[in-house]
């Protein structure tokens, strides 16, 4: 095996353990996966620091309590694994955030894929996740208007 592939071996290794953590909702595993300088963009317009990302993860949860996720299929670069994902659940409670809410409990199943970027430091830590998801499609499958749209 060559220095590139052992690094790749790395990556792959450091995204599996942030994938098992953050599933497993063992928050202190998958903070100790993170960088002091963590950011999250789960969409374009919002951006979480580590502190943030953790009270998203756990109102996801709370919303989505049987939420799981599906790895399609994975793209492992020397720094960065991009994730294709699919993930289901029943709307169980509200989404709130910041005592926001964001998406109201509707009893409703869904399946969204989306696409999750995680960029690794030198030390195979998460210095940032972005994630690129059809966002409307999620609301029009819940049976909530997107904010902005007026419903539509």
């Amino acid at each position: 095996m060559n220095a590139r592939e052992g690094q790749r071996d790395s990556i792959r290794s450091a995204y599996d353990a942030v994938q098992r953590a953050w599933t497993g909702q063992d928050w202190q595993a998958w903070e100790a996966t993170c960088a002091a300088n963590y950011r999250f963009d789960p969409f374009v317009g919002l951006g979480l620091d580590l502190p943030g990302t953790l009270a998203w993860s756990r109102a996801w949860f709370a919303a989505f309590p049987d939420y799981t996720e599906e790895i399609a299929d994975l793209h492992v670069g020397e720094d960065t694994v991009v994730a294709e994902l699919i993930g289901t659940a029943t709307s169980g409670a509200d989404f709130v955030l910041g005592g926001a809410t964001l998406l109201p409990a509707t009893g409703r199943r869904f399946r969204i894929a989306y696409a999750k970027v995680l960029a690794f430091d030198d030390e195979l830590k998460v210095v940032r996740d972005r994630q690129y998801q059809d966002r409307l499609d999620l609301y029009q499958q819940l049976g909530v208007p997107m904010p902005g749209r007026g419903g539509r």
